[in-house]
Protein backbone atom coordinates (compact mmCIF):
# COMPACT_ATOMS: atom_id res chain seq x y z
CA UNK A 1 0.00 0.00 0.00
CA UNK A 2 2.60 2.59 0.83
CA UNK A 3 4.31 1.67 -2.30
CA UNK A 4 1.65 2.11 -4.30
CA UNK A 5 0.63 5.46 -3.27
CA UNK A 6 4.03 6.98 -3.26
CA UNK A 7 4.11 5.70 -6.84
CA UNK A 8 0.65 7.27 -7.74
CA UNK A 9 1.78 10.39 -6.66
CA UNK A 10 4.14 10.34 -8.45
CA UNK A 11 2.87 9.40 -11.60
CA UNK A 12 -0.11 11.88 -10.89
CA UNK A 13 2.36 14.71 -11.20
CA UNK A 14 3.45 15.08 -7.65
CA UNK A 15 7.01 17.15 -6.99
CA UNK A 16 9.86 14.91 -5.39
CA UNK A 17 9.57 16.39 -2.08
CA UNK A 18 5.48 15.42 -2.16
CA UNK A 19 5.80 11.99 -3.04
CA UNK A 20 8.87 11.95 -0.32
CA UNK A 21 6.59 12.89 2.14
CA UNK A 22 3.30 10.76 0.94
CA UNK A 23 5.65 7.64 1.74
CA UNK A 24 6.67 8.97 5.02
CA UNK A 25 3.22 9.40 5.69
CA UNK A 26 1.26 6.36 4.70
CA UNK A 27 4.55 4.27 6.16
CA UNK A 28 3.60 5.82 9.55
CA UNK A 29 0.05 5.32 9.05
CA UNK A 30 0.40 2.00 8.20
CA UNK A 31 2.67 1.40 11.09
CA UNK A 32 -0.13 2.88 13.27
CA UNK A 33 -2.68 0.45 12.08
CA UNK A 34 -0.29 -2.45 11.83
CA UNK A 35 1.09 -1.95 15.97
CA UNK A 36 -2.09 -1.07 16.87
CA UNK A 37 -3.62 -4.50 15.33
CA UNK A 38 -0.96 -6.45 16.87
CA UNK A 39 -1.93 -4.67 20.67
CA UNK A 40 -5.05 -5.46 20.41
CA UNK A 41 -5.35 -8.95 18.66
CA UNK A 42 -2.31 -10.56 20.89
CA UNK A 43 -4.39 -12.66 22.92
CA UNK A 44 -6.85 -14.14 20.00
CA UNK A 45 -3.55 -14.05 17.33
CA UNK A 46 -2.02 -16.74 19.87
CA UNK A 47 -4.95 -18.36 20.62
CA UNK A 48 -5.40 -18.71 16.85
CA UNK A 49 -1.56 -19.73 16.58
CA UNK A 50 -0.50 -16.35 14.17
CA UNK A 51 3.47 -17.35 14.54
CA UNK A 52 3.95 -14.94 11.90
CA UNK A 53 2.96 -11.80 14.68
CA UNK A 54 6.13 -10.78 16.56
CA UNK A 55 3.23 -10.35 20.00
CA UNK A 56 2.30 -14.34 19.39
CA UNK A 57 5.99 -15.32 19.24
CA UNK A 58 7.37 -13.36 21.82
CA UNK A 59 9.52 -10.83 20.32
CA UNK A 60 7.29 -7.93 21.66
CA UNK A 61 5.00 -7.53 24.34
CA UNK A 62 2.00 -5.89 23.41
CA UNK A 63 2.42 -3.20 25.93
CA UNK A 64 6.36 -2.42 24.24
CA UNK A 65 3.90 -0.89 21.29
CA UNK A 66 2.43 1.65 23.08
CA UNK A 67 4.90 4.73 22.50
CA UNK A 68 5.90 3.60 19.08
CA UNK A 69 2.25 3.76 18.37
CA UNK A 70 2.10 7.13 20.08
CA UNK A 71 4.99 8.48 17.92
CA UNK A 72 3.69 6.76 14.61
CA UNK A 73 -0.03 8.33 15.16
CA UNK A 74 1.52 11.57 15.63
CA UNK A 75 3.78 11.36 12.39
CA UNK A 76 1.08 10.55 10.51
CA UNK A 77 -1.24 13.19 11.35
CA UNK A 78 2.09 16.01 10.84
CA UNK A 79 3.30 14.55 7.65
CA UNK A 80 0.04 14.03 5.99
CA UNK A 81 -0.77 18.13 6.33
CA UNK A 82 2.53 18.40 4.94
CA UNK A 83 2.23 15.65 2.48
CA UNK A 84 -1.09 17.37 0.92
CA UNK A 85 -2.22 20.15 2.56
CA UNK A 86 -5.50 20.72 4.80
CA UNK A 87 -7.92 18.53 3.03
CA UNK A 88 -5.86 15.63 1.11
CA UNK A 89 -4.07 15.37 4.64
CA UNK A 90 -7.62 15.21 6.57
CA UNK A 91 -8.17 12.52 3.73
CA UNK A 92 -5.69 10.33 4.77
CA UNK A 93 -5.80 10.86 8.61
CA UNK A 94 -9.23 9.73 8.24
CA UNK A 95 -8.55 6.65 6.37
CA UNK A 96 -6.07 5.79 9.06
CA UNK A 97 -9.11 6.35 11.23
CA UNK A 98 -11.16 4.06 9.64
CA UNK A 99 -8.86 1.58 9.52
CA UNK A 100 -8.33 1.76 13.36
CA UNK A 101 -12.36 1.40 13.81
CA UNK A 102 -11.88 -2.02 11.88
CA UNK A 103 -8.89 -3.30 14.45
CA UNK A 104 -11.09 -2.01 17.48
CA UNK A 105 -14.94 -2.11 16.70
CA UNK A 106 -15.70 -3.70 13.17
CA UNK A 107 -13.36 -6.77 12.36
CA UNK A 108 -15.47 -9.44 13.58
CA UNK A 109 -18.81 -8.40 12.74
CA UNK A 110 -20.51 -8.87 8.89
CA UNK A 111 -19.64 -5.26 8.51
CA UNK A 112 -15.42 -5.64 8.36
CA UNK A 113 -15.87 -4.82 4.93
CA UNK A 114 -16.82 -0.91 5.35
CA UNK A 115 -13.32 0.39 7.10
CA UNK A 116 -12.01 -1.00 3.98
CA UNK A 117 -14.45 0.87 1.47
CA UNK A 118 -13.76 4.21 3.69
CA UNK A 119 -10.27 3.76 3.59
CA UNK A 120 -9.31 2.42 0.11
CA UNK A 121 -12.10 5.57 -1.13
CA UNK A 122 -10.18 8.71 0.63
CA UNK A 123 -6.71 7.63 -0.92
CA UNK A 124 -7.34 8.98 -4.48
CA UNK A 125 -7.84 12.83 -2.89
CA UNK A 126 -4.83 12.34 -0.81
CA UNK A 127 -2.87 11.01 -3.61
CA UNK A 128 -4.78 13.49 -5.83
CA UNK A 129 -3.88 16.49 -3.83
CA UNK A 130 -0.34 15.51 -2.94
CA UNK A 131 -0.05 15.95 -6.59
CA UNK A 132 -1.42 19.08 -6.93
CA UNK A 133 -4.20 21.30 -5.30
CA UNK A 134 -6.51 21.58 -7.99
CA UNK A 135 -6.40 18.35 -8.82
CA UNK A 136 -9.35 15.81 -7.52
CA UNK A 137 -10.41 12.27 -8.22
CA UNK A 138 -13.03 11.54 -10.42
CA UNK A 139 -16.40 9.63 -9.28
CA UNK A 140 -14.67 6.27 -11.45
CA UNK A 141 -11.65 6.24 -9.43
CA UNK A 142 -13.29 6.34 -6.46
CA UNK A 143 -15.71 3.97 -6.93
CA UNK A 144 -12.70 1.99 -8.30
CA UNK A 145 -11.00 2.24 -4.76
CA UNK A 146 -13.87 1.00 -3.48
CA UNK A 147 -14.28 -2.10 -5.28
CA UNK A 148 -10.00 -2.90 -4.96
CA UNK A 149 -10.84 -2.08 -0.96
CA UNK A 150 -13.37 -4.36 -0.34
CA UNK A 151 -11.71 -7.25 -2.98
CA UNK A 152 -8.70 -6.91 -0.52
CA UNK A 153 -10.53 -7.70 2.30
CA UNK A 154 -12.07 -10.90 1.28
CA UNK A 155 -9.11 -12.20 -0.15
CA UNK A 156 -7.37 -11.33 2.83
CA UNK A 157 -9.93 -12.99 4.96
CA UNK A 158 -11.22 -16.27 3.16
CA UNK A 159 -8.06 -18.13 3.75
CA UNK A 160 -8.19 -17.78 7.28
CA UNK A 161 -12.37 -18.56 7.62
CA UNK A 162 -11.83 -22.13 8.81
CA UNK A 163 -9.40 -20.52 11.55
CA UNK A 164 -11.85 -17.63 12.80
CA UNK A 165 -15.00 -20.01 12.77
CA UNK A 166 -12.77 -22.31 15.02
CA UNK A 167 -11.77 -19.47 17.76
CA UNK A 168 -15.50 -18.08 17.20
CA UNK A 169 -14.23 -14.34 15.20
CA UNK A 170 -16.97 -13.25 12.59
CA UNK A 171 -15.81 -11.11 9.28
CA UNK A 172 -17.91 -11.15 6.61
CA UNK A 173 -16.28 -13.86 4.54
CA UNK A 174 -16.87 -16.20 7.71
CA UNK A 175 -20.43 -14.78 7.23
CA UNK A 176 -20.44 -15.63 3.89
CA UNK A 177 -18.53 -18.76 3.65
CA UNK A 178 -15.61 -19.28 1.29
CA UNK A 179 -18.04 -20.04 -1.95
CA UNK A 180 -20.24 -17.00 -1.64
CA UNK A 181 -16.76 -15.02 -0.61
CA UNK A 182 -15.19 -16.01 -4.10
CA UNK A 183 -18.61 -15.83 -5.94
CA UNK A 184 -18.58 -12.15 -4.40
CA UNK A 185 -14.89 -11.29 -5.45
CA UNK A 186 -15.33 -12.75 -9.30
CA UNK A 187 -18.72 -10.56 -9.12
CA UNK A 188 -16.51 -7.16 -7.72
CA UNK A 189 -13.46 -7.94 -10.04
CA UNK A 190 -15.60 -7.72 -12.93
CA UNK A 191 -17.38 -4.71 -11.59
CA UNK A 192 -14.06 -3.17 -11.08
CA UNK A 193 -12.56 -4.21 -14.23
CA UNK A 194 -15.43 -2.19 -15.96
CA UNK A 195 -15.02 1.06 -13.95
CA UNK A 196 -11.37 0.66 -14.40
CA UNK A 197 -12.04 0.71 -18.55
CA UNK A 198 -13.96 3.82 -17.20
CA UNK A 199 -11.00 5.63 -15.39
CA UNK A 200 -8.50 4.76 -18.13
CA UNK A 201 -11.28 6.38 -20.96
CA UNK A 202 -11.58 9.72 -18.96
CA UNK A 203 -7.35 9.72 -18.60
CA UNK A 204 -7.10 9.34 -22.18
CA UNK A 205 -9.91 11.30 -23.35
CA UNK A 206 -8.23 14.19 -21.07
Amino acid sequence: MVLLMTVSTALCGGSWSSVALVFLASAAGQATVGWTNDVHDAAADRAAGRSNKPTVRGDLRPEDLRLPILLSATLTITLSFFAAGWVGGAAHIAAVASALVYNFFLARTVWSWVPYAVSFALMPAFIAQASSPTLWPSFPLIALSVLVGVTAHLLNAIPDIDIDRETGWGGLAVSLGKRRSGVLVVVLVIVGVACLGVVINDVLMG
